[in-house]
């Protein structure tokens, strides 16, 4: 934060230290060009601190772009124009884009089974570090969060490849896991990739919203979740905005609410599952319901 802080100051040259500043500095990962230019261009407007953080929360990394057409997409299309880059193939460029859509990257380990129609895909991805696209951390291919805002898929339906990333990680959920059953075991990797996976769901439920297989989804991740690693999601206020008569509804609900019991909320817990079970009363079931 203090090397971000002096380079960003030494161009900028307008008020105080400022904590908003510093927290747009914290979301750039520190990457020292894109610092740079987010100096230069509020240095060229004259911004001070809040009108940076206001033109920041609108526009992201679209404001790195200085008035000699200088700009972080510049520099990285320039790497992307590369003979070393171009060798890779027409996949490069969207595996770039499923890389950047994942907050933690994509796990090296899971390369072939996420992207088993990439023959190249070791390569590709070596090469992607070599040209300092991507980085590896704890297992992970990963992107420094100004490079995830220039790849990431503005509309995910639209990438083929992220779309079959999705079917791969959906098809790792089983109906049903518990303790001496088939699957439990291998689901334990839900602890190390339950972020991609909450984000992968956040997002599509949200494009989704009338899809019983995405529910159904969630549900499984709630009960992998449950068993491997017990924390609460940020799913939780979309699955009480669904419609009461979707078919998942009832189980989503069960599922956050043994989230819930356990991290200690039993309040929480009993309102969600007296919900799950009016529910399933007016349709007239509830034994389901009762199986963990």
């Amino acid at each position: 934060m203090e090397a971000a802080h002096k380079t960003f100051y030494r161009l900028y040259q307008y008020d105080e230290r400022s904590t908003s500043v510093d927290n747009i500095l914290e979301r750039l990962d520190f990457h020292p060009l894109s610092i740079t230019l987010l100096a230069t261009v509020a240095h060229h407007n004259k911004w001070g601190a809040d009108r940076l953080t206001k033109e920041w929360e609108s526009r992201r990394t679209s404001i790195l772009r200085t008035v000699h057409n200088k700009s972080l997409a510049a520099t990285i299309e320039l790497s992307l124009a590369s003979p070393t880059f171009q060798e890779l193939g027409d996949d490069a460029r969207e595996l770039l884009g499923v890389v950047a859509f994942f907050p933690q990257g994509v796990n090296e380990n899971n390369l072939e089974w996420l992207f088993p129609t990439i023959p190249n895909r070791t390569t590709i991805v070596d090469k992607f570090c070599i040209l300092s696209l991507t980085y590896r951390n704890d297992g992970f291919i990963t992107m420094l969060a100004p490079l995830r805002d220039h790849f990431r898929p503005n509309d995910p339906k639209s990438s083929p490849l992220l779309c079959k990333t999705r079917e791969c990680y959906f098809s790792r959920f089983s109906e049903i896991i518990n303790p001496g059953e088939p699957g439990f075991e291998e689901a334990r990797w839900i602890a190390s990739e339950d972020v991609n996976v909450e984000h992968l769901l956040n997002v599509f439920t949200t494009i989704d919203t009338d899809s019983d297989d995405v529910w159904d989804v969630c549900a499984c991740f709630m009960q992998h979740l449950y068993w491997h690693k017990r924390r609460l999601v940020i799913l939780g206020s979309k699955i009480e905005e669904l419609r009461d008569d979707h078919p998942s509804k009832p189980e989503c609900l069960v599922r956050l609410s043994w989230l819930f019991e356990s991290v200690g909320n039993h309040v929480e817990a009993k309102r969600l599952i007296t919900h799950a079970l009016q529910l399933r009363r007016g349709r007239g079931t509830t034994t389901r319901l009762l199986k963990r």
